[in-house]
């Protein structure tokens, strides 16, 4: 068999076993235990999981089967996924920059931001331990890559860009007071279906920011690795790509508390969107169709942000997470930078 073959399949079976290990490593993390000891056990029942059924991804599906064999706990698809995940991202780092420096620091790179990911997702955490590994990583894999004054020119201007925005973003979306003290009384079983979003619209009154301090972090070590240019381009993808991940949910949710004003101003505002990029890729529009659709956009837009700060005011603002869309966001401009701009360009700017 080929050398290289050799190698690639090595390099997977190692991504896929450090996948398992980042599994871990977050999972503990939340539940403050060593990520050393004790070993892989049940998380229900807490039976140590034999060898043959830690086998990344195989044993998922070939030997337990997705369950506890002492208890029948069904165990989270999550494990497969990251353990799969880190391997291919493993063999692609490989791929473009074969045995050296720079291979190294992208694996810790993605380890950490893998960790980072699993523990926003499922609870909204962003360790400060993990943050500042990132953080420091980033910055001596930009100084090889470019040199010092790139890096922290951009981890800087990064986590002030980031600081900025969620000074604004309070503004536009805090709860105000309410002043009727009859629309502070609920029952308990209100209080306990709530409790999470009352913890978040606490959280943003007191720190006076829309997101956490975590996020800040996040865009310091994006900033450190990408510069500032490449920073905005992954902070405004990763913001349409979540749009686009909640945006179902979020349109049912509206629906379903009869919020209809503001969802027929977000559908107008997509519409207007579609048919401003569509017509401009393939017809000439002229100046005044250029500003007709363009007025209707920042209208539509901006009653958009009024009528969410009503519903928020109403309803209560609900935390999503979003540190993995920008790490996302910024690995694959790490990688396709080129692809990504000239995509901008052609179908954004029209250029």
């Amino acid at each position: 068999m080929d050398e290289h073959i050799l190698i690639c399949i090595f390099v997977l079976a190692a991504g896929a076993c450090i996948g398992s290990f980042l599994n871990v490593a977050a999972l503990r993390a939340l539940s403050k235990e060593s990520i050393v000891f004790p070993g892989s056990k049940c998380p229900k029942c807490n039976t140590p999981i034999k060898w043959f059924d830690n086998i990344p991804v195989l044993s998922y599906f070939l030997t337990f089967r997705g369950k506890c064999r002492s208890c029948g706990e069904k165990v989270s698809v999550q494990y497969p996924i990251v353990e799969a995940l880190t391997a291919v991202l493993f063999l692609a780092v490989f791929l473009a920059f074969g045995i050296s420096v720079e291979t190294l620091l992208l694996i810790v790179l993605l380890c950490i931001s893998i960790v980072i990911a699993i523990t926003d997702l499922r609870e909204e955490v962003v360790f400060d331990a993990h943050s500042w590994i990132l953080i420091i990583t980033a910055l001596i894999f930009s100084t090889y890559e470019n040199d010092l004054r790139f890096a922290v020119t951009g981890c800087l201007m990064a986590a002030v860009i980031m600081e900025i925005l969620a000074r604004i973003s309070y503004y536009i979306i805090k709860k105000d007071e309410v002043k009727d003290e009859q629309n502070q009384e609920c029952s308990a079983e209100t209080e306990n279906k709530t409790e999470e979003i009352s913890d978040i619209n606490k959280y943003i009154k007191q720190k006076k920011r829309a997101f956490g301090e975590g996020d800040t972090y996040l865009a310091a070590a994006v900033g450190a690795i990408l510069g500032v240019k490449y920073f905005i381009v992954a902070l405004v993808c990763a913001i349409i790509l979540q749009a686009i991940c909640i945006l179902p949910q979020f349109l049912i949710n509206l629906y379903k508390q009869k919020e209809i004003r503001l969802l027929t101003s977000i559908v107008l505002f997509a519409l207007f969107s579609v048919l401003y990029f569509g017509l401009a890729n393939f017809v000439e529009l002229s100046l005044t169709a250029v500003f007709i659709i363009v007025a209707a956009l920042i209208f539509f837009a901006a009653d958009v942000i009024i009528r969410l700060k009503k519903t928020v005011n109403k309803n209560g603002f609900k935390a999503i997470p979003f540190g993995p869309a920008l790490l996302f966001t910024a690995f694959v401009i790490l990688f396709f930078s080129q692809y990504v701009m000239g995509f901008i360009k052609k179908f954004i700017f029209m250029i």
